[in-house]
């Protein structure tokens, strides 16, 4: 039974999204807004208040947005809600089959090729032996231990996904969660660590990310801007910012979340003997690892690679019934429910007219740069970082160009293009910021507080730091 506070607090979450629904469009300086980016736009409040509220389990939300928009936004929704409705007033619907598909989106294969790396790894203990491994390296201080995997995260996650990133740390750090107590709170940093890192080492380099692939493309686009911007200019200003982020949060992390145990080590037995189970283990590991970290010259799609052990593991009965069955599915149910939103707000147009609200052509350039990252840090908070991205990229460069003060630098435009990539890495306060975060939160004794605490204090460092620095290359004559 729930509790009266969580009835509370869904009945506001419904009372908002219902206000916001019937508000006449003038009230949000929008008057051509139409019914549909309205009716998206109360889903969006009202997923947003579920999810922050916690009233009932984070990917319960997920489900009832993905329902609420199957029955409110969708090209087969209630008939009676749209008849005698100008079809120009009402707006364009989102394809039902879209938002059913992101309960089979191909960032949950990386999920699941994730998971089951990690069941299976445990099965034969390879996962001991690679964290073994890795505190031979690194030393058994515990702060020591927490800065090495952060280095380790961070360096992989330049070259690899994210979320494989984080699924490949996590089957490691596990053994190290084990060996300490229980309830020990010394797991919150360590667990929190690895989608903090993956999130700042993913701005190092233009294959880092999805954002930073697209703002690459952009800024070389033959028939766009075409500056010719290599892939060593990039990191020349990315890498030093992501290797100063990843230390301010070990700080952070060190700070918040305070060792009790000054030294970490691993008494675990490890089995020695190599049977064929183990052999075909650590094959599919090594395997499904170079394969995501050399995709960029392989070409195999790196979510196809994340059903390759999933595949091995049950072929080989290594996986059978019972591991399928303890899989955290209520995660790919939080995450289908962030992208829902995204689908939502990109197809019903919902986000592209609150970035064109923004009169970019008329700031300032500086405060353009700024306004830019803080709005898609914003928007990639609450939904998919690349979708966010997308938008933010699609106005841009026009708003740039027309701006009087920007002029067709070329300086400028480049940082704030950027920019707005290293924003989206930045915003990671929520199990549905980034996938990385949703991966770690379905860990105990990890809770959406804990993660937001770290998250918003890391983001705003971020966006500070990063507003500084491409300000004063844009303006200093830098580029």
């Amino acid at each position: 039974m729930k509790s009266k506070s969580q009835y509370i607090k869904i009945l506001v979450s419904v009372i908002a999204a219902m206000v916001v629904w019937m508000l006449p469009p003038s009230w949000y300086g929008m008057p051509d807004m139409t019914l549909m980016e309205r009716r998206m736009l109360g889903i969006v409040v009202y997923g947003i208040l579920m999810w922050i509220s916690e009233a009932v389990p984070l990917w319960t939300t997920s489900v009832s947005v993905i329902m609420l928009m199957l029955l409110l936004v969708s090209n087969e929704g209630i008939d009676f809600l749209n008849e005698g409705v100008d079809p120009y007033a009402l707006g364009q619907s989102v394809h039902f089959r879209d938002i059913m598909a992101t309960l089979a989106d191909p960032i949950l294969m990386l999920f699941l090729g994730g998971f089951s790396l990690a069941t299976a790894a445990s099965s034969v203990g390879l996962d001991v032996k690679l964290a073994k491994s890795l505190l031979r390296l690194l030393g058994d201080k515990s702060e020591g231990v927490l800065l090495g995997f952060m280095i380790v995260t961070a360096t992989l996650s330049m070259f690899m996904n994210n979320t494989a990133t984080t699924a490949l740390m996590l089957s490691i750090i596990m053994p190290v969660l084990r060996s300490l107590p229980h309830r020990s709170t010394d797991k919150l940093p360590l667990i929190l660590s690895v989608p903090i890192a993956a999130n700042l080492g993913g701005m190092a380099t233009p294959v880092g990310t999805p954002s930073n692939i697209m703002a690459f493309m952009r800024l070389n686009d033959p028939n766009g801007m075409n500056l010719g911007f290599t892939y060593g200019e990039w990191m020349f200003y990315m890498l030093p910012l992501a290797v100063f982020l990843v230390f301010v949060s070990w700080l952070l992390l060190t700070w918040l979340f305070p060792f009790h145990h000054k030294n970490l080590s691993l008494d675990i037995h490890v089995v020695q003997e190599h049977s064929a189970t183990q052999r075909v283990v650590s094959t599919t590991f090594l395997v499904t690892v170079a394969l995501w970290l050399f995709q960029p010259f392989i070409g195999l799609n790196m979510y196809i690679v994340g059903l390759l052990p999933m595949t091995v593991f049950m072929l080989t009965g290594i996986m059978g019934r019972a591991e399928i069955r303890h899989l955290d599915w209520e995660i790919l149910w939080l995450v289908a429910g962030g992208i829902a939103l995204s689908v939502g707000m990109e197809q019903t147009h919902l986000a592209h007219r609150i970035i064109r609200l923004i009169p970019f052509a008329d700031m300032d350039p500086w405060v353009l740069a700024v306004a830019a990252g803080f709005l898609c840090f914003a928007m990639s908070t609450f939904m998919s970082n690349t979708v966010s991205t997308k938008l933010m990229l699609a106005i841009l460069p026009s708003a740039l160009a027309s701006n009087s003060e920007v002029g067709g630098d070329t300086g400028i435009m480049t940082m704030v293009i950027i920019g707005v990539a290293a924003s989206a890495s930045l915003a990671m306060s929520l199990p549905i910021s980034t996938t990385p975060n949703a991966l770690v939160y379905s860990l105990e004794g990890v809770s959406q507080k804990d993660m937001a605490k770290v998250g918003i204090l890391i983001g705003l460092v971020g966006m500070v730091v990063t507003s500084l620095l491409f300000g004063y290359l844009s303006f200093a004559d830098y580029v």
